[in-house]
């Protein structure tokens, strides 16, 4: 029995050690060798899976070169070579909970470039004491009626990028009044007018409110909670709810060709602390597939965020199943780039819109 066991662990043992080989090497299995790029472990499996199925090959993303040993290696110990954070997620505790979930993959979204929090200005300095803040009443800026389709806000709307702001270089002081996110948005909103979808671009200044209240940075939901629902009061038709942000992310990550032109990446985050994130799941899901049928790599995919590890968790989609943080391109990305993304998802949106009224209607 000793011997039995002796050598079935023996067999285990070198298997494991022939596949980690195979692995650290990168060594290509001529036929095995599959497009993709440092797959989830469940792409991992189907991956695998398709050697002996070849129809499983259907659902697989595609993608980059693949290797076997490298999937292998993935799926049995969940160790991705391209990204030493999983080697620690499993043994530093909180570290898993405080990252992005991946919930559908874009071409090219792996752990390595996962979306990164735009970290706070300082202070909120950007406003001296002189200026005159934002109006307390979320809505005297524009009169409200009940026809509006869409509502587009921002939470964190002094984010702003790089190329707008010359002189400066360090990303983590990319912030503006003025030349920020609210420009996105704004385009964002007029194309989905110009296609029928009418909306109602909301451009309070929450940065200004928290600094009129003394409020700290990581209360913005809290204001902005209160923009999206006196919106709701007062447009009961109201079927789309977009928070417009950006990513902290270089240019590398957050940028794409498509057609011989520059487009900023866009990626939806879903707020997991509320019971109720699924349907706003199932709805950026389904543009996400969307965009990528129409506009390929344009979509980084869709994350989710757990109500921990500093997280707000929630992004106020609680208020409605088609409430969604939208995030566009990342501190790099120009303003012609942006736009360009801003009109590509107007048109993937008003064409789901109208393709669900059609539906509604038969």
């Amino acid at each position: 029995m000793l011997k039995l066991a002796a050598k079935s662990f023996a067999i285990v043992t070198a298997l494991f050690c022939l596949v980690s080989v195979i692995a650290f090497s990168s060594i290509k299995v001529g036929l095995l060798s599959f497009i993709g790029n440092d797959p989830a472990r469940t792409d991992s499996f189907l991956y695998i899976m398709s050697l002996e199925n070849q129809s499983l090959k259907s659902i697989l993303p595609e993608g980059y070169e693949r290797s076997f040993g490298r999937d292998a290696l993935e799926l049995f110990t969940n160790i991705n070579l391209r990204n030493m954070k999983s080697f620690l997620v499993s043994e530093i505790p909180g570290l898993n909970a405080a990252s992005p979930k991946i919930i559908v993959a874009g071409k090219g979204t792996d752990f390595t470039n996962l979306p990164i929090e735009t970290p706070p200005p300082s202070d909120l300095d950007m406003w001296s004491e002189e200026e005159e803040l934002a109006e307390e009443s979320p809505i005297k800026e524009k009169h409200q009626t009940k026809d509006y389709v869409a509502f587009i806000y921002f939470t964190h709307n002094t984010e702003s990028f790089l190329p707008m702001l010359p002189g400066v270089t360090n990303p983590n002081l990319a912030w503006h009044k003025e030349k920020n996110i609210s420009l996105v948005g704004q385009r964002l909103g007029k194309k989905l007018e110009e296609k029928g979808v009418k909306t109602l671009v909301n451009k309070m200044d929450i940065q200004g409110m928290l600094k009129k209240r003394g409020m700290k940075y990581g209360q913005s939901y809290i204001v902005s909670r209160e923009v999206a629902v006196e919106a709701m009061n007062q447009n009961n038709k109201i079927q789309f709810y977009f928070d417009i942000h950006r990513d902290s992310s270089r240019r590398a990550v957050t940028t794409t060709e498509i057609n011989g032109k520059k487009y900023a990446k866009s990626l939806f985050v879903i707020g997991e602390g509320h019971p109720q994130y699924e349907k706003n799941s199932k709805f950026a899901t389904e543009l996400h597939h969307a965009i990528q049928k129409k506009y390929p790599g344009l979509s980084r995919g869709v994350f989710g965020k757990p109500k921990a590890g500093g997280n707000n968790g929630i992004y106020n989609q609680d208020l409605a199943a088609n409430a969604l943080l939208i995030e566009i391109g990342g501190v790099d990305n120009t303003l012609e780039e942006l736009n360009r993304t801003a009109d590509a998802l107007a048109d993937v949106i008003s064409e789901y819109y109208w393709g669900e009224s059609v539906e509604v209607n038969k």
